[in-house]
C-alpha cells in the first residue's frame, strides 16, 4: 500500500484478521504528508508488525509502489498485491487472487470490484487507443484494433518476474494512469491481462481524493488524468498522434465531467485544474517515444546490445560485489555482458552466476606508488604491454559499450576511445585529502570516458572540484547491497561484546584504529573481542605485520581473532554485536556500513566523506571523528548502555536500508546511464545530480 495521509483507511480496511487469514506480508509506502500523519503510520506499522518504508517527500504513486515491491522482494516476497487504501478486502480473497498467479507468474489480474453500495465500479476497462478515451469494456483476446483493455490499480497482482521486465511502475505519472501504462506495457511484452470474475473487493473510489459528500473530484484528480492522458500517448500511440492531441479539448472536458456539471459552481477550480493539466500533457507530448520493451529480457532484440566490463581485480570486496549488481542489471536488460579480468579469483564464478562471460587480459592498475620514478618507470612499461593485449580483447568481443570499474583501471579507459567506443566508468574512488596534482593524476583517465557514474554526493563533489569540466558527465548512483534473507537480531544479552571490522587491511580502513579502541575498552573493564575480516593488497603485507605486533605487544591475542579473507559476510555478521567502520581517510561511499544495517547489527562509523551519506537516517549508527580510537570506544559504550533500544531499533533500521540500496533500483539506474538514447529520459533523469 502507498500512503498519503490515509492511515485512519488502512487501519480500517486492511485488518489484522484479513491480513492473518491472506497469508501476506504487509509492506507500506508511507509519502510523506505531515509530522503527525507520519506519527499514525510508524505506530500503526509497529502495533501489526507490518514493514514501513518512508519517503522525505510525496514521491507520487508509482514510486511508491516501486519502493514497496523492492522492500518486499529484499524480504523474500515473490508475488504482490498492490492494494489502495481505501479498497477493503477478505484475507481468503487476496490468498486466493496471489495462489493464481503464483501458478502463472506471466499473468497480472484484478478482481471485480464493488463500491460499498455493491454497485459495480470495475469489470474490465479499456482505453481508446486513437484518442485516450476511457470506456467499461473488457476483450479477453486483447486485439481490438481501437480499444485495449487494462487493470485497475486499485487491487493489482502481479510476480516479480513481470516487476523486473518492466521495470515497475513509471514514476513520471505521478498520479492517475500509472495502471494503465503498465498494463499496456505488460500486454505489448507478451503478459496476460485477466479480470478474476469470481473474487471481488470493496473499493470506495476516490477515498483517498474526493471531497466529502460531493461527487466531484479534487483538482488533483482533474489535473493529473488531463495530463497523463497524453504523457501515456507518448508511450504507446504509434499512429496519427496529431488526432490524438486534437482530441485534448473533448477529452479533458469529459474527464471534468466526471465530477458533474454543478461543480461549475461548487467547485469552479476543477475547471482551471483540467487545462493546466491538459496544457502541460502538451508540453509533454513533443517528446520522442522510448523504446518498447520484449518479453523476460526488459529490450527488445534490436536493443540487445554487446557490453565489455573491465574490472581491476577478481576478489569479493565493496567494489567488486558492486560490479555484480551492475551485471546482474545488465544480463536483466537482455544485453550480452562479456568480464574482463587480470588473473582467476573467487569473483570469476560468481560473474559467471550473474550471466557474463569472463576472459582474463592483465592489464596495469594505477596506484600512488606510481608517482615515484620507479614506479613510474614501471607503470610505463607494463601499460605498454597492455595495450594491444586489450585493443585485442575489445575487437574480438565486438563491443557496443565498454564499461570500466573504478578510474584505476586507466588502460582500458584510453583504449576504448581511441576505438570509437562508448566508455562508461563507474567511480568508486574520492580522494578529496589527497593533493590537487595527485588528485589531478588520478582523475586525469576520466577525461576521456563519455559517462561517469559515482555512487555518492561526496564523490560527485571530489570530481567536480578536481576537473570541472566532468561534472556534466557524471550521474550519481547509489551502490545497491544485497543483504541476508533473515537476520537475527543482535543478542539480548552480552558477556562479552563482540566487535567485527570488515575490510581491506590497509592503513586507510582503519583496522589499527579498531585496534587501539579495543584495547581501550578493555583497560576500562569491559570485555571484549574483535574479529578482523579481511587481507592485504600484494605489498602491503608489511600492513599486517604490524597489526599482529600490536596485538603481541599488549597481549591482545586471546581478544583478537584474524579471519583473513571470506567470501560470504553474513555469518560473520551474524556472530558480530557491533560493527566498526573507522576508516581514516575519504571513502566515496560505504558498502559495509550499509550491511551492517542490512544485517540488523548497530555501527560504529567515521564521521566523514561518503561515510555520512552512507549511515545517514540510521538510528542504530554512531558517527565519530576519523582515527579516534577513544572515540570508538565511547561509542560502543553508548551502544551497549542503550542495548535494549538498540536492539528493537535495528529492525527499522534494515527496512530503510533496503528501501535506500534495493538492487533492482541500481541495476535498473545503472543500466540508464549505459544507453541514455534509448533508455526512457525520465527514468534517466531520476538520477541525475
Amino acid at each position: 500500500m502507498v500512503n498519503y495521509g490515509a492511515s485512519a483507511l488502512i487501519a480500517a480496511n486492511l485488518t489484522p484478521q484479513a491480513v492473518q487469514a491472506s497469508g501476506c506480508l504487509v509492506v507500506i509506502t508511507d509519502n510523506f504528508s505531515s509530522a503527525g500523519e507520519r506519527d499514525a503510520i510508524q505506530r500503526l506499522c509497529a502495533e501489526r508488525g507490518w514493514h514501513l518504508v518512508s519517503s522525505a517527500g510525496n514521491d507520487g504513486f508509482g514510486a511508491g509502489v516501486n519502493r514497496g515491491v523492492e522492500a518486499a522482494i529484499a524480504l523474500g516476497a515473490t508475488t504482490f498485491v498492490a492494494l489502495n487504501p481505501d479498497v477493503e478486502a477478505r484475507g481468503p480473497t487476496l490468498r486466493r487472487l496471489v495462489e493464481r498467479v503464483e501458478q502463472s507468474p506471466s499473468c497480472i489480474l484484478t478482481p471485480i470490484i464493488k463500491d460499498s453500495s455493491k454497485r459495480v465500479v470495475f469489470e474490465g476497462t479499456q482505453v481508446n487507443r486513437g484518442t485516450g478515451a476511457i470506456r467499461r469494456g473488457w476483450r479477453p483476446d486483447d486485439d481490438d484494433p481501437e480499444w485495449a483493455n487494462w487493470l485497475s490499480g486499485a487491487c493489482l497482482v502481479f510476480s516479480d518476474r513481470v516487476f523486473r521486465v518492466l521495470g515497475g511502475f513509471r514514476e513520471d505519472y505521478f498520479l492517475y494512469w500509472e495502471d494503465v501504462d503498465f498494463s499496456r506495457r505488460a500486454a505489448e511484452a507478451g503478459f496476460s491481462l485477466s479480470v478474476a470474475r469470481d473474487e471481488q473487493v470493496i473499493h470506495d473510489e476516490g477515498g483517498t481524493q474526493r471531497k466529502s459528500g460531493s461527487r466531484a473530484k479534487s483538482d488533483l484528480y482533474y489535473y493529473y488524468n488531463a495530463r497523463n492522458r497524453l504523457v501515456f500517448a507518448v508511450d504507446h500511440v504509434s499512429g496519427d498522434r496529431l488526432h490524438f492531441a486534437l482530441s485534448t479539448p473533448r477529452e479533458s472536458l469529459a474527464i471534468w465531467l466526471r465530477g458533474g456539471r454543478r461543480q461549475l459552481l461548487t467547485q469552479p477550480s476543477g475547471v482551471w485544474a483540467t487545462a493546466k493539466g491538459a496544457a502541460s500533457g502538451l508540453l509533454y507530448f513533443g517528446r520522442t517515444r522510448p523504446p518498447r520493451m520484449a518479453p523476460d529480457r526488459g529490450v527488445s532484440a534490436e536493443a540487445s546490445r554487446t557490453i565489455l566490463v573491465a574490472h581491476p581485480s577478481p576478489d569479493l570486496y565493496g567494489s567488486d560485489r558492486v560490479l555484480l549488481e551492475s551485471v546482474a542489471g545488465m544480463v536483466e536488460a537482455g544485453h550480452r555482458v562479456v568480464a574482463v579480468l587480470p588473473q582467476d579469483g573467487p569473483l570469476v564464478l560468481e560473474l559467471q552466476r550473474h550471466g557474463a562471460e569472463v576472459v582474463f587480459c592483465p592489464a596495469p592498475v594505477l596506484r600512488k606508488s606510481a608517482l615515484s620514478p620507479t614506479g613510474f618507470a614501471r607503470l610505463l612499461k607494463e601499460t605498454a604491454a597492455a595495450l594491444p593485449r586489450a585493443r585485442r580483447a575489445l575487437r574480438e568481443t565486438s563491443a557496443d559499450v565498454l564499461f570500466v570499474n573504478t578510474i584505476t583501471n586507466f588502460v582500458w579507459l584510453a583504449v576504448g576511445r581511441s576505438a570509437g567506443v562508448r566508455v562508461v566508468c563507474h567511480v568508486h574512488e574520492a580522494e578529496r585529502s589527497a593533493a590537487t596534482l595527485v588528485r589531478k593524476g588520478l582523475y586525469a583517465p576520466l577525461l576521456v570516458a563519455h559517462q561517469l557514474v559515482v555512487n555518492s554526493s561526496f564523490g560527485l563533489r571530489v570530481i567536480a572540484d578536481t576537473w570541472p569540466a566532468l561534472a556534466k558527465r557524471a550521474t550519481i548512483v547509489m551502490n545497491g547491497v544485497p543483504g541476508p534473507t533473515s537476520p537475527s537480531l543482535p543478542r539480548a544479552e552480552l558477556d562479552e561484546v563482540q566487535l567485527l571490522f570488515i575490510g581491506r587491511l590497509s592503513p586507510r580502513k582503519g583496522p589499527q584504529v579498531a585496534l587501539e579502541a579495543l584495547r581501550i575498552l578493555l583497560g576500562e573493564g569491559r570485555r571484549a573481542h574483535l574479529s578482523i575480516l579481511g587481507a592485504v593488497f600484494e605489498g602491503y603485507e608489511w600492513f599486517e605485520r604490524e597489526l599482529r605486533d600490536f596485538v603481541d605487544a599488549y597481549g591482545l591475542s586471546d581478544n583478537v581473532t584474524f579471519l583473513g579473507f571470506h567470501p560470504e559476510v553474513w555469518e560473520h555478521l551474524d556472530s558480530a554485536d557491533i560493527v566498526l567502520v573507522p576508516s581514516t581517510v575519504d571513502e566515496p561511499f560505504g558498502n559495509t556500513a550499509v550491511e551492517a544495517m542490512l544485517a540488523q547489527r548497530p555501527l560504529v562509523v567515521s564521521a566523514t566523506s561518503g561515510l555520512l551519506e552512507a549511515a545517514d537516517g540510521y538510528d542504530t549508527a554512531r558517527r565519530v571523528p576519523p582515527s579516534d580510537a577513544r572515540a570508538i570506544a565511547g561509542a560502543v559504550e553508548d551502544l551497549l548502555k542503550h542495548w535494549g533500544d538498540v536492539r528493537r531499533q535495528t529492525e527499522t533500521d534494515r527496512e530503510r536500508a533496503l528501501a535506500k540500496h534495493a538492487p533492482s533500483v541500481y541495476r535498473r539506474a545503472l543500466v540508464a546511464c549505459l544507453f541514455p538514447n534509448s533508455a526512457d529520459p525520465m527514468e534517466a533523469a531520476r538520477y541525475v545530480a
